[in-house]
């Protein structure tokens, strides 16, 4: 049944379109960063209405959630999109008060997942098909404006800096049994590819405490807090070679604040720095080694380290089942050869929190040009908005096609880090920490 649907489908995007198009270029040109997703929310909401469908919204928090049922028991694919911009001032295109930009791609995430989800119904595939299918549109992927995020979260207003984190939390993915999304790639060769493990980080801010005096005058008095930062800097250094190669750890300082006049001792310097790695566990690892060194160089000079850490996002583990059925998909829909396997990232996106509960998948889609979050990022091949809709579509169908039974093997496979969302809150929220050492 599956190449039946395939052919249905395909037909069914061409009619769609226009429409899929068009959304995409209203997208492009309404960026907004993430939580403010607000005219984007109004927006898709009109646009679902058009369709016919009601959404859930959720109290405070952009982004919604829209189910369609086939009448028959079976899993439930959710199509994912994410709906937020990064800063990019520097991008043509850009809001010019805000600087947000679609330079991350998402504009065209959200027209595609519309369209996969309108023409799964309306080209009548779904009622041939066993479960059910959930739109899901995200916030706030993109980890920026921390620290309005942080005081959201001190107001009550928001219980986490990632958006599928804080869906997590408000029960967004409530019986969602397998999660599928693309991505605009950074290349522009017409391939798919199943990302490959990213990195999971941690935010750290350290703030070094000494005591101000006279530079030149009386620096016996005082204690150095720049000499501390430095002086952890380097004890940082020195323990990158314990690191394993095969974990990608990646530990990234800036010195945020060295003093405040060039005459006096400096009294406070302050750091921030990300500790990235592939797997928790190394993650862990070298945001314990980030800490010791911290306090090392405040221990040094008679000081003091106050290390906050703030949970960023967990590290992304591919599901090998489901990548394979894309893959395949892939090559059905593109011929043989399109379909690739990805490669590992450093970077982290927020795909690794529901890795840890869910079989899922994200796929870059090849029709663009530039670097991701750079001026030059932009649409190099309109074919990317029909080809990713077919895409998702197509490998909705075919998970759920001859009563969900490659779904079913997709989710039995899978191993989750946590056995509930509860569990996984609880230990997000015990990453909060602040400590002074030494």
């Amino acid at each position: 049944m599956y190449s039946e649907l395939l052919e249905t489908l395909r037909e069914e995007i061409k009619h769609q379109l226009t429409e899929i198009e068009a959304n995409g270029d209203w997208f492009w040109a309404h960026p907004e960063t993430g939580y403010k997703e607000w005219e984007t929310q109004k927006h898709c909401v009109e646009i679902m209405k058009h369709h016919g469908f009601d959404v859930v919204t959720y109290p405070g928090v952009t982004g919604f959630v829209c189910r369609y049922d086939t009448g028959k028991p079976g899993p439930n694919v959710g199509i994912m999109a994410e709906m937020d911009s990064v800063v990019c001032f520097e991008h043509p295109d850009c809001n010019p008060q805000t600087g947000a930009a679609h330079a991350c791609g998402h504009s065209i995430q959200m027209a595609v997942a519309m369209g996969a989800f309108f023409s799964l119904k309306e080209s009548g595939a779904l009622a041939q098909l066993s479960g059910s299918v959930t739109l899901l549109f995200v916030p706030a992927e993109e980890c920026v404006e921390t620290e309005w995020r942080l005081d959201e979260i001190k107001k009550g207003k928001l219980h986490y800096l990632g958006g599928k984190q804080e869906f997590l939390y408000r029960g967004a993915f409530q019986n969602v049994d397998v999660v599928i999304s693309m991505h605009s790639g950074a290349l522009n060769d017409g391939t798919i590819r199943p990302v490959g493990r990213h990195n999971g980080f941690l935010s750290k801010n350290v703030t070094f405490k000494g005591c101000s005096s006279h530079a030149a005058v009386a620096p016996e008095k005082g204690i150095n807090a720049l000499y501390m930062a430095n002086t952890a800097l380097t004890a940082l250094n020195a323990l990158r070679e314990t690191f394993r190669d095969e974990d990608m750890v990646r530990v990234h300082p800036i010195l945020t604040k060295g003093g405040e006049i060039s005459n006096a001792i400096p009294e406070e310097t302050c750091i921030e720095a990300m500790c990235r790695a592939n797997n928790l566990k190394a993650e862990l690892d070298a945001a314990e080694k980030f800490d010791r060194a911290m306090g090392a160089g405040a221990y040094a000079f008679g000081g003091k380290a106050c290390i906050k850490t703030l949970p960023g996002y967990l590290p992304y583990q591919p599901t090998k089942e489901l990548d394979e059925v894309a893959l395949e998909v892939a090559n059905d829909i593109l011929g043989a050869g399109y379909g690739l396997r990805g490669e590992d990232i450093a970077g982290s996106e927020d795909m690794g929190d529901l890795s840890t509960l869910l079989p899922i998948i994200q796929v870059y889609v090849n029709y663009m040009q530039g670097m991701h979050h750079s001026a030059d990022y932009r649409i190099a091949d309109r074919r990317i908005y029909e080809i990713s809709a077919l895409f998702l579509a197509a490998l909705t169908c075919k998970l759920l096609d001859n009563n969900g039974e490659l779904a079913q093997k997709v989710i039995t496979a899978h191993k989750p880090q946590f056995s509930s969302v509860e569990e996984y809150c609880a230990f997000m929220d015990q990453l909060f920490s602040e400590k002074y050492l030494p």
